[in-house]
């Protein structure tokens, strides 16, 4: 398990409204709404499996190309 570091996490915030501007058949707005949303409830977590688990969350729908 590695450590998530503050810095990781905002790049993986901007890396997904980034990608959210790119989408053709999504609701871009949906889009932005939803990633900052999750990002707002995640950002009182403590655990560092959970934080972990979430980053790898974001990256995944970043490599992958598509939205979960």
């Amino acid at each position: 398990m590695a450590i998530v570091c503050r810095r990781s996490v905002l790049s993986l915030y901007r890396d997904l409204l980034r990608y959210g501007t790119q989408l053709k058949y999504t609701d871009k707005e949906f889009f932005r709404t939803r990633i900052r949303s999750e990002f707002r409830k995640s950002s009182s977590l403590t655990d560092p499996k959970e934080i972990d688990f979430c980053y790898k969350k974001g990256r995944a729908v970043l490599e992958r190309a598509r939205v979960i």
